[in-house]
């Protein structure tokens, strides 16, 4: 079995630029993404989160509750749970150190602020303002590191970037400091919103980048970038290291947002077209996969446009794609797993190989390979004529090599159902025309016989005594033998459409 490793620097979360993407855009579907078109809300989303085994969802001035089972969401009823701790709370996370709810509400200006609600005294609770050090400005959709030291959240702080930015607090002495802007990396003139965290990736939602598939798209950045220089290891605060697009199908040309995830690996996030018409999509594994880009060409080096390639694990399919115009394929596949993949295209043998991919740290979202394929064929309309089918010049019985070559064309065939196969047995060098018709007629019928056993329908075999003309060969092609000049052992194959 072919090993895929993925070499990484085993030094923590290294920084490193992304060079413009060329690649063909994929798809996710290793991460077995899916649509939930039955689940709608009646009002346009405002805030979404996942807290205590629930998707929360926030409309226009109502705050719902959704159920989950197996990743599919049920129906959305009033929180109650939550409003009734504060009516006008439009989003909430807990603590993961102290396990204290926080959530935003919007005062009477409309600046969304963040409370936490708290133990006053045992058993009794209270909700007080969080307002970190000297930041009078909005707090919107706050999200902790695993540690609860960091706070990330999206505000409209006049002295960012333009829009919403994101910002993040780091907690001492039981005081959230300064909010420090992420900056321009993470940061653009346009909106930059609801936070999440995956891992050591931050996640969030931006409509101010260049690689956008159109409007909001979803992007990942690494937690803490480190660089080393000879020994000496520098980390970096948040917002230091390379920014990444989810890609597709987490991005669309709608608005893609609400990357929420249930920490077991299910998650879910939001799409909204222009007419404002919103869909909720699902998705199951890991993110930071590999991702597998590669070409397929034919081999005299034509690119395969249209090829396809699939990805299978126990014979279920796990993903598949087209390869584009320039034979192009991109496919994202989880780590640490094994897969069978298969490479085909009309008029050519499938290949298939066995691939597991192995991956340990790196500060890509999507660690990357490369693997090019080369299709074989059997050309159509050319004669093909082997001498070393039968075991004598006067047998009928196959050979080792001749069932070794009539594999290969069963397997074209089998593979490529729509073409025909025509055979031509025309031994003629004995004067003796009764022995040589029943010659080449036993031939024909041992050759049908055995690819008939192999699976191969006999409407797809075509028999003939006369030999080819080779019509279908091109002009610089050796000219066809004369039948005195032809081993007596000789039959030609032709496969056509």
């Amino acid at each position: 079995m072919k090993r895929i490793l993925i070499y990484l620097l085993v030094m923590g979360a290294v920084a490193s630029s992304m060079a413009q993407n060329t690649e063909p855009r994929g798809v996710n579907n290793s991460l077995q993404t899916a649509t939930l078109s039955s689940f709608r809300l009646p009002a346009k989303t405002y805030d979404i989160c996942f807290l205590d085994g629930k998707l929360h969802v926030s409309t226009d001035g109502m705050l719902f509750a959704v159920k989950v089972a197996d990743g599919l969401l049920g129906f959305p009823e009033i929180d109650t749970a939550l409003t009734s701790i504060d009516h006008q709370m439009t989003y909430a996370v807990r603590h993961p150190s102290t396990n204290l709810l926080y959530f935003t509400k919007k005062d009477a200006k409309g600046v969304s602020c963040l409370f936490e609600y708290y133990e006053k005294k045992p058993g009794k609770y209270d909700i007080r303002r969080v307002k970190p050090y000297g930041f009078s400005y909005s707090v919107e959709h706050p999200v902790f590191s695993a540690d609860g030291r960091v706070m990330v959240f999206a505000s409209d702080c006049p002295i960012g970037f333009g829009g919403r930015d994101l910002w993040y607090s780091e907690l001492k002495n039981g005081e959230w400091q300064y909010p420090q802007n992420m900056g321009r990396r993470i940061n653009t003139e346009g909106e930059e919103s609801m936070p999440a965290m995956y891992g050591e990736f931050l996640l969030f939602s931006s409509d101010g980048r260049s690689d956008s598939y159109g409007g909001n798209d979803l992007y990942a950045t690494r937690l803490v970038a480190l660089e080393q220089t000879g020994d000496t290891v520098m980390m970096f605060p948040i917002g230091r290291s390379a920014v990444h697009s989810l890609e597709a199908p987490f991005c669309s040309e709608n608005d893609d947002f609400g990357f929420v995830v249930d920490g077991s690996g299910i998650g879910w996030w939001l799409s909204r077209d222009t007419a404002g018409n919103e869909t909720y999509h699902t998705f199951a594994g890991r993110m930071d996969c590999v991702k597998l880009t590669g070409v397929v060409s034919d081999i005299n080096g034509l690119l395969m446009s249209g090829a396809d390639v699939v990805a299978t694990q126990k014979d279920r399919q796990i993903a598949s794609v087209k390869c584009d115009g320039e034979g192009r394929f991109c496919l994202f596949l989880q780590p640490e797993q094994d897969y069978e993949l298969t490479f085909s295209a009309p008029d050519h043998f499938v290949f298939k190989q066995q691939m597991s991919l192995v991956r340990t740290t790196d500060n890509m979202l999507y660690a990357s390979e490369k693997y090019n394929v080369t299709l074989l064929s059997f050309d159509l309309g050319k004669s093909y004529s082997y001498d070393d089918l039968f075991n004598s010049s006067v047998s009928s019985e196959l050979s080792a090599a001749g069932r070794k070559r009539m594999d290969l064309m069963v397997r074209f065939l089998i593979e490529n159902p729509h073409l025909r196969l025509t055979i031509a047995s025309a031994y003629n060098q004995s004067s003796d025309a009764p022995f040589c018709s029943l010659l080449n007629n036993s031939r024909l019928r041992a050759l049908t016989d055995y690819i008939k056993s192999k699976g191969v329908p006999l409407s797809a075999i075509t028999t003939s005594t006369t030999k080819p003309s080779n019509a279908g060969a091109e002009a610089d092609d050796e000219p066809v033998m004369s039948a005195a000049a032809v081993s007596s052992k000789t039959v030609f194959f032709t496969f056509s459409r």
